[in-house]
């Protein structure tokens, strides 16, 4: 059953998870003067960082300066009206947990931006009966397909360098962009006014078409540079500079290369320019590796685990991949206590 179209009038939007990139987002909508079609913006926030934001307001700081932005911040989406826009920015396995409470702070009509580093949710897999599912690794019992919906999803990746140096201040360090979009197929007109909305409060937005080509892209270079980097705790200079480890996640990025083929997808960036970028560029620790030293669980399955099991619901080897994720989630779990 299609959607019922997005509201003429200004769109509520909440940020769940403003961090370092929900926070970014957050900061730019509530902080946006004379948009019209922006009504009101919240977050969904915890602990220390919710505390902070509910006494100080949202400190945002750029090469520009730092500046305070007051938000409306709550601890639990169950206190806020349905909202016509939710854009979450959770680390993957935070989100499925989340389902109902996500599902309820929708209205009727309202869209969902999950910006995540790996395979969304909303993705179809075959699920065997003629249907579709999404990964396992990322819906665990379908629970997001069941309760949100993925017709509700507008993929959204973003493109910036951002950080918490302490809750309620974010740092941003890179200047970045917004990737929004739908797979074939699927309507254009609420991932148009969603962009130009977001545009009018001083976001750079691209809409890629088809947005396989967005997601793989960034598959491409995550799957690879991240696993590595977690792995052999070394940058991803290090990484492009070392023959062994090269080769390693030259041998991933190809692997994603035919699985982003047989999805329709094109991956423009040839493996030795993504790496030569990587070798030349600033001495950057990946995400995973970030969480691996600060002592956070990594995104293993999201990332890699998930873009696994659509590479074995094609048919796909992906050798280098399975091997890659099968030592983090053995680093994982040597992690754990007990």
């Amino acid at each position: 059953m299609p959607l019922p179209p997005l509201p003429d009038r200004p769109l509520d939007i909440c940020i769940v998870g403003p961090g370092a990139i929900g926070g970014t987002i957050a900061a730019r909508l509530a902080g946006a003067k004379g948009v019209a079609d922006l009504g009101r913006v919240t977050v969904v926030a915890r602990g220390a960082h919710l505390a902070a934001l509910r006494a100080q307001g949202l400190r945002i700081r750029t090469q520009a300066g730092e500046r305070t932005v007051p938000v409306q911040a709550v601890g639990d989406p169950a206190e806020l009206p349905p909202q016509d826009v939710v854009i979450t920015a959770l680390k993957g396995h935070q989100i499925p947990p989340m389902a109902r409470p996500l599902a309820r702070l929708l209205a009727p009509h309202g869209r969902i931006l999950p910006v995540v580093n790996g395979l969304p949710w909303w993705y179809p897999l075959p699920d065997g009966a003629g249907g579709f599912r999404g990964a396992e690794e990322v819906d665990p019992a379908g629970a997001l397909w069941r309760e949100i919906g993925p017709e509700r999803a507008i993929g959204a990746i973003a493109y910036l360098g951002a950080s918490v140096p302490e809750p309620g201040l974010i740092s941003v360090e890179i200047e970045g962009y917004l990737d929004l979009g739908r797979l074939p197929g699927g309507p254009r007109e609420d991932v148009t006014r969603i962009a130009t909305l977001l545009r009018d409060t001083g976001w750079t937005i691209r809409e890629t078409e088809p947005f396989q080509n967005s997601l793989f892209s960034k598959l491409f270079s995550n799957c690879s540079l991240n696993s590595v980097a977690a792995l052999s705790r070394a940058s991803q200079a290090r990484i492009a500079n070392t023959p062994a480890l090269r080769a390693f996640a030259a041998g991933i990025m190809e692997e994603v290369r035919a699985l982003a083929e047989i999805e329709g997808a094109h991956i423009r960036m040839t493996t030795e320019k993504r790496l030569d970028l990587a070798a030349n560029g600033p001495d950057h620790a990946p995400s995973t590796l970030q969480d691996l030293r600060k002592g956070n669980p990594m995104e293993i399955e999201p990332i890699f685990g998930a873009t696994l099991a659509l590479g074995r619901a094609r048919g796909l080897p992906m050798p280098h991949l399975e091997l890659a994720t099968e030592m983090l989630r053995a680093v994982e779990e040597s992690r754990s206590p007990g």
